[in-house]
């Protein structure tokens, strides 16, 4: 692919970015370029932010950064790819907002039954193709965007609505995923015992120990310098954008017992398959289900160490009576005043 990325710098903390800044009368690249102040405020696992995106003309290729890559915590790389596509969900949600219909092309380059293991292919495409007026409830979600923290905290035990959780499953069926519910005491044990079991193994790993440790303080919940907003070139001479939202970094033991417990609903994202085209697809309805949820007042965190290991993975399935599990996520309301949260600046360069 004979492609060079379009030489410009832009400076923002994307967390302040606001809609009047949108280069409407500017062209294409800038459009597009504008509306990653957005995707990159996607989750990913320990906050890995393991994501760049390439500006080649009129179009922006996503690539998962194989870098910040957990091999012990995610030895397949399906939460790599999932966080991408939470950030390309993001990507399209903000296009559509500003009035431009993306097309997006998923693994434009990869053929069927190859492997995803290289930095050079690229998991997306986006171009634009021409305007689109946004509906009232795209609008919601783009306006959740900045609003979704991930809570780590016990949720009030509340119960979620039945119509809410209709919702939430349409949307991940949207997007080609599914959304099962564990949300009575007896099925959340069940998960909550899976939990720490598949806690306890990864723990007794020196290499995970280590693993976690690169990226989280488990007590401050801080994730290090290196996850902090340097700056860092991707595999194609372009800056990498190495920063996002904040993801639960796997809390363990009898603390994530007690949460999933008290958690008035579990949810476990899945697809009918384990390809990279499923991970792919299963982040863009993890975010769209998340989004929807924040804007009805419902905050999420997430665990992914029951899907890192193949025994609890299928356990889980088991439970749910269907296949391919990607993560869970706990939804829940936040106990009155609403938790705040310092905000980190970020700053980066695409093109030189």
């Amino acid at each position: 692919m004979d492609t060079v990325p379009i030489p410009f710098r832009f400076d923002a903390d994307a967390w302040s970015v606001g809609e009047s800044d949108f280069p409407a009368s500017s062209s294409s690249a800038d459009r597009l370029q504008f509306c990653l102040n957005y995707a990159v405020l996607a989750p990913s696992c320990y906050n890995t932010q393991p994501w760049f995106f390439r500006l080649t003309g009129a179009a922006l290729e996503l690539f998962a950064d194989r870098s910040r890559r957990l091999p012990v915590a995610d030895p397949d790389g399906r939460a790599l790819v999932i966080a991408c596509g939470a950030a390309l969900f993001n990507l399209r949600c903000a296009l559509r907002f500003f009035g431009l219909q993306p097309k997006v092309t998923l693994l434009p380059w990869l053929k069927e039954g190859d492997p995803l293991s290289s930095s050079e292919v690229p998991l997306a495409r986006v171009e634009l193709d021409g305007a689109v007026a946004c509906p009232a409830s795209e609008r919601v979600l783009f306006q959740a965007i900045r609003r979704r923290r991930t809570y780590l905290g016990a949720f009030d035990p509340a119960p979620i609505s039945q119509s809410l959780i209709d919702a939430m499953q349409e949307q991940a069926r949207y997007e080609g995923a599914w959304l099962g519910i564990f949300d009575d005491s007896d099925a959340k044990s069940e998960v909550s015992a899976i939990v720490a079991e598949a806690d306890r193994l990864q723990l007794t790993q020196r290499k995970y120990r280590v693993e976690l440790a690169k990226w989280t303080r488990r007590g401050a919940r801080l994730v290090p310098p290196m996850a902090a907003g340097a700056l860092q070139l991707g595999p194609h001479g372009e800056f990498a954008l190495p920063f996002g939202a904040f993801l639960d970094p796997s809390l363990s033991g009898d603390r994530d017992v007690d949460l999933i417990e008290s958690t008035p609903l579990i949810g476990v994202l899945g697809a009918d398959g384990d390809t990279p085209l499923d991970w792919l697809r299963s982040g863009q309805a993890l975010q769209k289900t998340v989004l929807w949820a924040r804007a009805a007042g419902v905050w999420a965190s997430f665990l992914y160490q029951p899907i890192a290991r193949p025994a609890s993975r299928m356990a889980v399935a088991q439970l749910l009576d269907r296949n391919y599990p990607m993560l869970l996520i706990r939804f829940g309301r936040v106990p009155s005043p609403a938790p705040s949260r310092a905000l980190r600046a970020a700053r980066y360069i695409i093109g030189r």
